[in-house]
């Protein structure tokens, strides 16, 4: 009986294990997609594969050099970093100009690396390194607290609170979205038969100028002309073939 209880422990544990990875890796693929991680040397001295450049929004977020034995970790928490216990004084000693160079100050603005992601039970924690600053490279582990604790949120509300400290840059060299597929060629038309010839019509009349006819109706019927000249009470109207003379608006001379 015992050992049957033990089983039901164990296989109770092994399936509470499997739901919880199963809940925080959506979390861990969408941090990794909305931020790029870079791959850096065992030593964190240089870079293998670059990812997203970091840019940091809020100010405050202490920084250790590498070579330190202990490296800053702060919680990013009600719109700001915090520290506290032994990273307080390490933030505090950096103020004072103590130890000059183990520990930095970042503020918003500045830029730097996603080098590490962590999903945990209570929190994820980010790894960040910067470029060399006077030679030195500094590192520091950032925890977002979940809203509730022991209870991993969906990617969208840890992304929330992470997008509120830090935004990534377009990584260089991403490939390119994937074409979308052509639409399909449509079906050839049948051709349209052309219409068909519209009927002889009799021939116009042709176009006549009388002496006495107004204005209006020489241009009813030739349109207006292409160059006029007035002298006193006479129009002299020019067309491509003839000019046409007025006098008081009625015609007197076609040549």
């Amino acid at each position: 009986m015992r050992s049957k209880s033990l089983l039901c422990l164990t296989l109770l544990a092994t399936f509470a294990t499997g739901a919880l990875c199963q809940t925080k890796l959506p979390v861990q693929q969408a941090i990794e997609a909305q931020f790029p991680v870079t791959k850096a040397t065992y030593d964190h001295k240089d870079m293998v594969t670059p990812g997203a450049v970091i840019d940091l929004l809020k100010d405050n977020l202490v920084m250790s050099a590498i070579t330190e034995p202990t490296i800053s970790t702060g919680t990013y928490k009600d719109g700001k970093f915090q520290y506290g216990g032994f990273n307080k004084f390490v933030k505090f000693n950096n103020a004072a100009h103590m130890n000059v160079g183990a520990n930095r100050t970042f503020v918003a603005g500045e830029k730097f690396w996603l080098i590490g992601v962590v999903v945990a039970d209570d929190y994820v924690q980010l790894e960040f390194l910067s470029d060399p600053i006077n030679d030195i490279r500094y590192k520091s582990f950032v925890k977002y607290p979940y809203p509730t604790k022991g209870s991993i949120p969906t990617p969208d509300v840890v992304l929330a609170s992470i997008k509120e400290s830090i935004k990534a840059e377009p990584v260089e060299g991403a490939a390119a979205a994937p074409a979308q597929p052509a639409p399909p060629p449509q079906p050839a038309m049948a051709p349209i038969a052309p219409p068909p010839p519209p009927a002889d019509a009799p021939p116009a009349a042709p176009k006549t100028v009388s002496i006495g006819q107004t204005k209006d109706q020489v241009a009813a019927a030739f349109g207006p002309p292409t160059k006029i000249a007035t002298i006193g009470a006479k129009e002299i109207d020019y067309y491509p073939n003839m000019k046409i003379t007025f006098v008081n608006g009625k015609v007197t001379d076609v040549q």
